[in-house]
């Protein structure tokens, strides 16, 4: 009880945590296994961590958790003290995993395997961060500021630029181009598989649906059993002229054979037209406002004014 409390004190919830901790894992892990040990600095605080550590054997989390004091103090006048207060608590969380997990041996010497592999690695811990809605700090949290000012940019598109610039930093710091084009190369894959994953996360499938009897059974069908809202379209058919009612619906992909089975039970011969949407915005399906800050609400009163 008092645990349930404090999280929804704080604004947060178990799934939340849950998608935090496996997208820390998982940047420990393209670090540990892939990155640190191949010296492919592929941008963030945690490219810098990786430089640092070549020269001076500094902990990788450690510098990524003293980099991200200021970030995070910046983060306070736009996203607000409850987001950056949290954000305080996964850095530490995310340092910690990353120095706990440094005991993990390289996989590969083979830098393009580490690229690859690393890349998609980082960039599904990073779709997972974005759909935590908590920010891990570094460049994740850095790029979730820029975009409540630079709202047309996609956050793999931000990364990528933050975290080439500091590819390209960490390049003179090396005076080795070839490592600077594997970072880049690993920074490439991972904002790839940050946006592939991101624009999935709220794909729809379209459904209508012609029924030629019992249209009333499915429609009930869908909005008791499967939860989902339904549509009745007016239509009429050129050739026959007869007028004929369709049935708009719109569902997740899991849920597809759901409801074609449950047209199939009350209808075997009607006509169905199914099509995909590449995003649903609204009641039901998910919707990730990244680009959204506190001040957000007095830009809205002021143009209403």
């Amino acid at each position: 009880m008092k645990e349930t409390w404090l999280l929804r004190k704080a604004g947060i919830s178990m799934k939340q945590i849950g998608y935090l901790l496996a997208a820390n894992v998982g940047y420990a892990l393209a670090l540990n296994l892939f990155y640190v040990n191949n010296n492919i600095a592929a941008g963030g605080l945690a490219g810098i961590g990786t430089v640092l550590n070549y020269f001076l054997s500094v902990p990788v989390g450690l510098t990524v958790f003293i980099l991200n004091i200021p970030i995070v103090l910046w983060g306070v006048t736009i996203k607000g003290k409850r987001y950056v207060i949290i954000s305080v608590i996964t850095v530490g969380v995310y340092s910690l995993i990353v120095d706990i997990l440094s005991f993990l041996p390289c996989l590969t010497d083979d830098k393009v395997v580490a690229v690859v592999c690393g890349g998609i690695l980082y960039g599904a811990a990073a779709s997972l961060s974005v759909r935590a809605r908590i920010s891990t700090g570094g460049t994740d949290l850095l790029a979730k500021l820029l975009i409540t000012k630079f709202k047309s940019i996609s956050i793999g598109q931000m990364l990528m630029t933050i975290d080439g610039s500091i590819v390209v930093m960490a390049m003179i710091v090396y005076k080795n181009i070839e490592a600077g084009i594997y970072a880049i190369l690993a920074i490439a894959v991972a904002a790839i598989v940050t946006d592939k994953l991101n624009s999935g996360f709220n794909k729809a499938s379209v459904f209508y649906i012609f029924a030629n009897k019992n249209l009333d059974k499915i429609a009930s069908a869908v909005l008791e059993d499967m939860g989902r809202g339904a549509t009745l379209l007016p239509g009429k058919g050129l050739y026959s002229h007869a007028e004929k009612e369709i049935l708009f619906v719109v569902v997740k992909p899991s849920e597809v054979p759901r409801l074609k089975d449950i047209v199939h039970r009350y209808d075997k011969s009607a006509f169905i037209i199914l099509s995909s949407a590449s995003e649903i915005i609204g009641s039901g399906f998910e919707t990730l406002d990244l680009t959204s800050s506190i001040h957000d609400d007095d830009d809205i009163e002021e143009a209403e004014a």
